[in-house]
């Protein structure tokens, strides 16, 4: 009994993860990610500030803009040397660049 519980119960365990983005894929992949509404998590480096709440997010494979809101913003200061995590919607139009769009904290790996 107690391994039929635990083989259905350890598959869960699995689904509950989050896949970490690259920004490639994300930018490969913009146009389906937006019509799902999924929230896409992205290790990076924030690297510049381009505006009032959008920074430059860069990782291994590309860079992106991200709107960060001000209640999503760590408390602590970070530096473009630290790793970070953002948790972001993404935003895809005709013509127009995909940017993200923070829904959750930003927080340091």
């Amino acid at each position: 009994m107690k391994c039929l519980l635990l083989g259905l119960l350890l598959p869960l365990c699995f689904l509950a993860q989050k896949k970490y983005y690259t920004i490639g894929e994300v930018l490969k992949y913009a146009r389906q990610l937006t019509t799902d509404s999924v929230t896409v998590k992205i290790r990076g480096y924030i690297t510049d500030k381009v505006g009032k709440s959008t920074y430059l997010l860069e990782d291994r494979t590309a860079e992106i803009r991200v709107d960060i809101a001000d209640k999503f913003l760590p408390e602590k200061p970070f530096s473009d040397r630290e790793e970070v995590i953002v948790e972001a919607l993404v935003q895809y139009g005709i013509n127009r660049p995909v940017t993200l769009t923070a829904n959750r904290p930003v927080t340091h790996d």
